[in-house]
């Protein structure tokens, strides 16, 4: 029996994974997370994988990498959707060597410019869509599309 499309949902725990949970509310195609911790107990997602925290040991980065083929292999994913954190970078890196869709929302804490990992995929390419939460910063690189805030923040004199 075929198993339904999968989208694999790569954040960090913490502010990265409220906005991913916020962004794929409406989405109807099955969705499994990749996270640094596992603090779901919901039914937002059909499976959770953990992988290693990092921020700039590449030991660790080439750890997640292998853990990404790995994740890719059960998974099989249809597309990779990412709100950041330094551990979507494998993951970004691997879905453009295999020629599988990534988007990249960068984190909307970023007010003024893009995010670390944001730098890193847009200076490499590693995304099919780049979207950013705030116009201002999307007006300032080309490539990068804005839509709007992954959650509502009321009139905050930006929109």
């Amino acid at each position: 029996m075929a198993r339904n499309p999968v989208i694999l949902v790569i954040a960090s725990s913490g502010g990265h994974l409220t906005q991913a949970i916020c962004a794929t509310s409406t989405v109807e195609q099955q969705l499994v997370l990749v996270s640094n911790k596992n603090m779901l107990d919901g039914e937002h997602f059909a499976r959770v994988h953990t992988i290693r925290d990092t921020q700039h040991n590449p030991v660790i980065h080439l750890f997640n990498f292998f853990s990404a083929i790995r994740i890719f292999a059960v998974e099989k994913p249809q597309a990779v959707f990412s709100t950041g954190g330094p551990i979507c970078l494998p993951f970004a890196l691997l879905a453009k060597l295999l020629r599988t869709r990534f988007v990249f929302l960068d984190t909307m804490s970023r007010v003024t410019e893009l995010s670390n990992s944001g730098k890193l995929i847009k200076k490499f390419g590693l995304y099919d869509s780049f979207l950013c939460q705030w116009s201002s910063v999307a007006e300032q690189h080309s490539g990068i599309e804005y839509y709007g805030q992954a959650f509502d923040l009321g009139d905050n004199g930006h929109q």
